[in-house]
């Protein structure tokens, strides 16, 4: 009984051993990376009014796109400590960039009629499917959540403003 027992010690012991190389290898890994610049992209070098002027939007609709879109669809996103932190970076460097491309509100009034009908429409059909914000997002940002009423004032919203621009 005693050997088999040595053994079993022995056998804990090496994988402990490994384990901590293992850990070690992983944090020279993520302090390594650190060194690789994170593109995040940059925000507007203009300064831009508080509100960012969306056509027709009212206050209350402003202050749900400031809270739960700006960050990824406008040229002033509020990068946070962690979006500094690679790999992190990398995934929000990328949504961002996504994001802008998708809908960029901080460029809404270069927008066109046809254009903007149909950003309309994206957003309508985002927030109505809950795809937006991302959950994700909403993970790390709680207070990013749309509630019911706030779905409801911004798909209103999208839908008068569609009928005054295709003139109804």
């Amino acid at each position: 009984m005693g050997s088999g027992h040595g053994r079993c010690v022995n056998e804990v012991k090496r994988m402990k051993k490994k384990l901590y190389f293992s850990l070690a290898i992983l944090l020279v890994i993520l302090v390594v990376i650190q060194l690789i610049p994170s593109k995040l992209p940059p925000n507007s070098s203009v300064p831009l009014p508080d509100n960012i002027q969306v056509q027709n939007a009212s206050s209350e609709v402003m202050t749900i796109l400031k809270t739960s879109c700006f960050d990824c669809h406008s040229n002033q996103t509020v990068y946070r400590w962690y979006a500094h932190v690679t790999p992190v970076s990398w995934l929000i460097a990328r949504d961002v960039s996504k994001g802008r491309e998708a809908l960029n509100f901080s460029e809404w009034n270069t927008y066109n009629k046809r254009k903007l009908i149909r950003k309309l429409g994206d957003i309508k059909e985002q927030i109505t499917k809950k795809e937006m914000p991302m959950k994700i997002y909403t993970l790390m940002h709680p207070d990013t959540k749309l509630n019911q009423a706030q779905m409801l004032l911004i798909t209103d919203w999208t839908d008068q403003e569609t009928k005054k621009i295709m003139g109804q």
